[in-house]
């Protein structure tokens, strides 16, 4: 019987042995095992580890080896389309952006984060610059893969965090491609480039990347970085608006633009991306209205208007008036002074078209402080009543014969 008793108290022993061990080893943190992680899991938190913190954490070390570059390098810009508005299957992809942050030191603070915008169904992707060597590293997510490992993160968190870290990264990610990007080297060399461009080396990102980028590295503005953002890149119809911003602040400031203004932008380009950005002006404020020119109407415009651009209203809060302007951007000065040409502008068959525009980018770089040396006021007007604006931007309406610039056909 003391026999069986001692046997039974041993076994007693052995099972809280195995008891405590296997609390023990459930308690254990993931960053134990992989101490890349440990900045993010303390960042959010071991029970909210998600499996797309971790792709952001391996994206981040493999441009980290290969670039190569340390945690909080401020010569380093990071790109992601995260969370604005890339998905994967119903699954968003926010979390991602923290595994960047936390992993390479990148922030919006520091001005070297781009959270580029995409539509939804855009593949997760991300890139990394630096300003010094002018190499680009650009890894594009596998979704099927990511979106497996999502599913079973609903039921098995831990062991599909774990079988993650497990998987190499080209299981994970369909492209990682490295590239030097150097304006001056693809302006000097550009049929090389027009190659790589029509292989998609960056999954078809390659303009954003090599404009957003090479800007930066000059010394780009962080509202104008906050442009490039909703616009995807920068091109020189985007500056044209950064531009137009600038001017509008000098010679008609406004304390509330979102509720002062009224812009009807006519025609359209791509700086009003950067006015709607900049002046919180959007559509959905009825703050912009937007009105297209045909080819006709464009031969109308006089010699003067042809570069006509933008109508900006300013009816600020108890006035009884609002004065208006016309503005024009000219893009004579601007090909002429870049040594690009307007023709080149369509000119997608060949190397032409992005090289005129990233020649044209670097120039008007020098222009951000300066925006009267290419905007202009063609015509100054005041508005009597409200009456006077809503039917300007009404339906139908041409503003530029209103306002006596174009002639009636």
């Amino acid at each position: 019987m003391k026999w069986k008793r001692i046997a039974f108290m041993l076994g007693l022993v052995i099972l809280s042995w195995y008891a405590f061990s296997g609390r023990v080893m459930a308690q254990k943190s993931i960053a134990d095992d992989y101490p890349e992680l440990k900045p993010v899991v303390e960042f959010v938190g071991e029970n909210n580890l998600s499996v797309l913190h971790l792709v952001g954490v391996k994206a981040s070390m493999e441009a980290m080896k290969q670039l190569p570059f340390s945690k909080a390098d401020s010569k380093v810009l990071a790109f992601t389309d995260a969370g604005y508005i890339a998905k994967i299957g119903p699954y968003t992809t926010e979390k991602a952006l923290d595994g960047v942050i936390m992993s390479t030191g990148t922030s919006r603070g520091k001005g070297n984060l781009v959270n580029v915008h995409k539509p939804y169904n855009a593949p997760l992707w991300f890139a990394f610059f630096h300003k010094e060597s002018k190499e680009c590293i650009y890894l594009e997510a596998k979704g099927d893969v990511l979106k497996s490992y999502l599913d079973r993160e609903r039921t098995e968190r831990g062991t599909a965090l774990r079988d993650f870290m497990k998987l190499k990264n080209k299981e994970i990610f369909t492209k990682i491609a490295k590239e030097n990007i150097d304006a001056d080297k693809l302006l000097g060399s550009p049929k090389a480039w027009q190659k790589k461009m029509v292989a998609r080396v960056f999954g078809g990102n390659e303009f954003s990347l090599v404009t957003v980028s090479n800007l930066w590295a000059i010394g780009l503005p962080n509202d104008f970085l906050k442009v490039a953002e909703l616009h995807d890149h920068i091109c020189p119809g985007l500056t044209s608006g950064y531009l137009i911003a600038e001017y509008l602040k000098k010679n008609l400031p406004s304390l509330a633009p979102r509720h002062e203004y009224t812009i009807i932008a006519v025609p359209p380009w791509c700086k009003d991306d950067a006015l709607i950005q900049i002046l919180e002006t959007n559509v959905g404020h009825k703050r912009m209205f937007v009105k297209w020119l045909t080819k006709d109407q464009k031969k109308r415009l006089p010699k003067w208007a042809k570069n006509v651009a933008d109508i900006v209203i300013r009816w600020e809060r108890g006035a009884k008036k609002g004065n208006g302007l016309v503005l024009a951007f000219d893009w004579d000065k601007a090909f002429k002074g870049s040594g690009t040409k307007r023709k080149y502008l369509k000119d997608f068959g060949s190397y032409r078209w992005w090289w005129m525009r990233l020649k044209m980018d670097v120039w008007m770089m020098d222009y951000l402080d300066k925006p009267e040396a290419l905007v202009s006021a063609i015509k100054e007007f005041e508005v009597k009543s409200p009456a006077e604006i809503e039917k300007l931007k009404a339906a139908g309406v041409n503003p530029l014969v209103e306002l006596g610039i174009m002639q009636k056909p």
